[in-house]
């Protein structure tokens, strides 16, 4: 089975196949060592070749939680408690007192458990009286 198979890449000299879709930059390491970090294998290397392929915008990290509140699954070493709390941030009407909470959503308005506020199209109402997103507060 080739997995490349559909895509866009080139092959570069040791080999390795280089993905060109959607890629800003490609950096091909030689491994000089491994060290055991008891959950993972850290690599330490030298880059042996590099490219930019095109003039995007990459995807940082920060942006990719920030800009697409992308979240980090409960078994990756990586997850905190600031997700947890990220996702019970709850939003007040001031007009109502009707309260979005995240976990629950607006099913009935098309807004699926889950949907942080800021997620929530700008043309969503508050299903009780009908204001706009701008006239919601968020609450602690």
């Amino acid at each position: 089975m080739d997995k490349f198979e559909g895509f866009h890449y080139t092959i570069e000299k040791a080999g390795t196949r280089v993905l060109l879709d959607n890629a800003v930059v490609y950096l091909e390491v030689g491994v000089d060592k491994e060290v055991d970090v008891n959950s993972h294998t850290l690599f330490i290397g030298k880059v042996v070749e590099s490219e930019m392929i095109n003039d995007g915008e990459p995807m940082t990290y920060a942006f990719y939680h920030e800009v697409r509140r992308g979240t980090t699954p409960r078994s990756a070493p990586t997850y905190s408690k600031l997700e947890e709390v990220r996702k019970i941030v709850k939003y007040r009407c001031k007009v109502c007192g009707y309260i979005y909470d995240s976990e629950k959503g607006d099913p009935d308005s098309g807004v699926k458990p889950s949907t942080s506020f800021e997620d929530i199209p700008d043309s969503w109402v508050c299903p009780i009286c009908g204001v706009s997103k701008d006239q919601f507060e968020r609450i602690e």
